[in-house]
């Protein structure tokens, strides 16, 4: 389940299975994303667009958004597929996956290259 971190105009999302630690959100916007504070999210410290910015740059997708001021939240005009050093599947682009008696929508997720999985799909950094 993701947490919440609510901004005047946007809030962030986490989902903590999903972080595989690349620290893109950390390294390009530390005003923001702080681990050494609680919470360690802040979307009062930067503007809407700088935040859903760096929240793109997760290719987990552990980190996601909704834009609270009118602006368009992430959206691809198609989706790319490319497969990683270790048979782990990089998606980024609107995709539904359906896993068990789950249908989850994503815009950025690393999935698991092993198909006959039937624990979590998603790639961790402990797989």
């Amino acid at each position: 389940m993701a947490k919440q971190y609510t901004g005047n105009d946007i809030d962030v999302f986490f989902e903590p299975k999903r972080c595989i630690h690349a620290a893109e959100c950390v390294k390009n916007l530390p005003s923001v994303f702080d681990t050494s504070k609680r919470p360690w999210v802040d979307p009062s410290q930067s503007d809407a667009d700088t935040i859903a910015r760096v929240v793109e740059l997760c290719p987990s997708g552990a980190l996601t958004y909704n834009r609270k001021d009118g602006a368009p939240n992430e959206h691809h005009d198609h989706t790319e597929v490319t497969i990683g050093d270790n048979n782990e599947i990089y998606l980024r682009g609107e995709a539904t996956i359906k896993w068990n008696d789950e249908t989850i929508y994503v815009n950025r997720a690393i999935l698991k290259g092993d198909a006959n999985t039937k624990e979590y799909p998603f790639y961790t950094k402990n797989n």
